[in-house]
């Protein structure tokens, strides 16, 4: 057993199939048959089950595939205190997390990383949340930055900063009658002001949308849906234009202009989210890394 065959089958093991790893991997298809053949005839055992077209491992497989890890990870860890000792602090961090933390956390983050140690650099991987978490489970990322709930028995995780929701409204729009309210940032309004206002809706699946949801049927809320889109971006960039209000997690303010819209809270209370930061619990952190954790959690969010 070499590292290079641990990465070949734990790519494999990941994309389900030949030809999705052999492209990853950037080798022929036969190469990569060749490869897996030649380690499994070394081994002794099968390691994937490769009928109906799709490849599938087994229970020999998911033991290699968890030993392959816990392999990497050491040798992952071990090249980077070489590092730290020759105070030749190079390479990469992988960062997963949402195309909305990205835009709103990593600028900071990656700002003080890089005061810190000019010659690394971090790679951030984009996912929803659901991703994020098997990803992390996976032991994809160095470090992951996501929602609660997470998998208690396969990751461990610390929390760094709770995410709440306001709400953006275009300055056009901004006719309320607010006050101010102690521990809340933004003048709150009461939640029979929105009802008929139009709003720029996301699909049911995402938070913000079943706590608007929840809000209306509750406090019995005519909510009128002006347009409904797929992503925070596209929200901000309709609230923007003036199409509608919506509901928002907090940050989302670094991506407006003055008197473009105008933020308010709600007199109600409203449920939060826990941002934590994840790790697979067998992962072995590097000084960097642990350096870089620092970073994330003595940031002002």
């Amino acid at each position: 057993m070499n590292l290079k065959q641990l990465r070949y089958v734990l790519v494999l093991a990941h994309e389900g199939s030949f030809a999705g790893a052999a492209e990853l991997l950037n080798i022929s298809q036969p190469s990569l048959s060749q490869y897996v053949k030649k380690i499994e005839q070394q081994l002794g055992v099968q390691l994937f089950d490769r009928t109906g077209g799709v490849v599938r491992l087994t229970d020999a497989g998911r033991i290699y595939i968890d030993a392959g890890r816990k392999i990497l990870d050491i040798e992952h860890h071990m090249c980077g205190q070489f590092n730290d000792l020759a105070e030749n602090k190079t390479g990469s961090i992988v960062i997963g997390t949402s195309p909305y933390r990205s835009a709103v956390m990593m600028p900071l983050i990656a700002r003080k990383f890089q005061e810190k140690y000019p010659g690394m650099h971090l790679v951030v991987e984009e996912m929803t949340t659901k991703e994020l978490h098997e990803a992390a489970e996976r032991g994809q990322f160095d470090l992951c930055l996501t929602l609660m709930p997470v998998n208690e028995q396969a990751c461990r995780f610390e929390k760094i900063t709770e995410e709440e929701l306001i709400l953006a409204v275009p300055s056009s729009m901004a006719r309320f009658n607010a006050k101010t309210v102690k521990e809340r940032k933004y003048p709150a309004i009461d939640a029979a002001e929105i009802s008929n206002k139009p709003f720029v809706m996301i699909t049911d699946k995402q938070w913000m949308q079943l706590v608007l949801n929840n809000l209306a049927e509750e406090y019995a809320l005519s909510l009128k849906k002006a347009i409904v889109v797929k992503s925070l971006e596209a929200q901000i960039e309709m609230v923007r234009a003036g199409v509608g209000m919506a509901l928002l997690p907090s940050g989302i303010e670094r991506f407006c202009m003055p008197g473009e819209v105008v933020f308010y809270s709600l007199v109600q209370e409203l449920p939060k989210r826990e941002v934590v930061l994840v790790q697979r619990r067998d992962h072995l952190n590097t000084n960097v890394i642990n350096e870089l954790i620092n970073i994330i959690k003595e940031t002002q969010w």
